[in-house]
C-alpha cells in the first residue's frame, strides 16, 4: 500500500507543481512537464517542469523550473526530509528551497503532510502541503495545498486540489484545479486538467502535463 501511495504522490506532486510528504527510495524519481493557459485564446501560457530523485533513507532532492511567456518565473532547487514514525500510510516531510522566484533570490521552507486510504479496491490519498516563498527584503507569499486523488481500476488517475495563496502585496486567493491522468504505459502517463479561481481570481485555464516514473 506504501509503495502504491509512493508512486501516486510523486505523480501528483510533479504534475500540480506542489511538494508531497511519501518518500522515494534511493534512485527512484519522476519527470513532469505540464503547460497551461487560459480557454479561448490560450494566452497567459505557462510551462512547468519538475523532477525529483530519491537520494536513500526517504530523502528527495528535485528542481522545480517554471517559465512564463517573456521570461524565467522560477528555478528552486529543493530537499525534502521525511520526520516522525514511518510506516503505515501516514507521513509528514519537511522540505527545504533556494533559487530565484520572480527574478529574486528566495528561500521556500515548506511542510507536507499525507494520508492513505481504500475507496473500494483502488488506493487513493489526501495531501496538505503548505511552503512560503521569501525574499530577501521580507515580502513573499504562503501557500497551501489540498489534494485529494485515487487511481482507478486501469490505472488511470484523478485528483482534485484546491490551492490558496496569501502574497504579501495582493489579495489572497483561492483556486480549484481537478484533474485526469491517462496511463499511456508503464509508469507514463498523460495529464488533462483545468484550475479555476473561486476567490479574487477569475481565469480558467486549461493543463496539458506528461511525467515519467523511473
Amino acid at each position: 500500500m506504501l509503495r502504491i501511495l509512493v508512486l501516486l504522490l510523486a505523480s501528483a506532486a510533479g504534475t500540480l507543481a506542489a511538494a508531497s510528504p511519501w518518500p522515494m527510495e534511493k534512485g527512484e524519481g519522476q519527470l513532469c512537464f505540464s503547460i497551461e493557459g487560459k480557454t479561448g485564446d490560450g494566452s497567459e501560457a505557462y510551462a512547468t517542469l519538475y523532477t525529483e530523485v530519491g537520494v536513500g533513507r526517504g530523502h528527495v532532492v528535485g528542481l522545480d523550473f517554471g517559465q512564463a511567456e517573456d521570461d524565467l518565473d522560477k528555478a528552486v532547487l529543493f530537499a525534502r526530509v521525511p520526520f516522525g514514525a514511518r510506516g503505515g500510510n501516514s507521513v509528514q516531510a519537511w522540505e527545504m528551497g533556494v533559487g530565484m522566484v520572480g527574478g529574486e533570490l528566495a528561500l521556500r521552507p515548506g511542510i507536507s503532510l499525507g494520508q492513505g486510504f481504500q475507496i473500494g479496491a483502488s488506493p487513493g490519498w489526501v495531501a496538505l502541503e503548505s511552503r512560503a516563498v521569501v525574499f530577501e527584503k521580507g515580502a513573499g507569499i504562503f501557500q497551501t495545498d489540498l489534494t485529494v486523488g485515487a487511481e482507478t481500476a486501469r490505472g488511470n488517475k484523478w485528483m482534485v486540489q484546491l490551492q490558496m495563496g496569501a502574497p504579501s502585496d495582493h489579495d489572497p486567493y483561492v483556486k480549484l484545479a481537478p484533474s485526469f491522468a491517462f496511463r499511456q504505459g508503464k509508469g507514463r502517463h498523460l495529464l488533462l486538467g483545468a484550475t479555476a479561481g473561486l476567490v479574487n481570481i477569475d481565469t480558467v485555464k486549461i493543463t496539458f502535463g506528461l511525467w515519467q516514473e523511473f
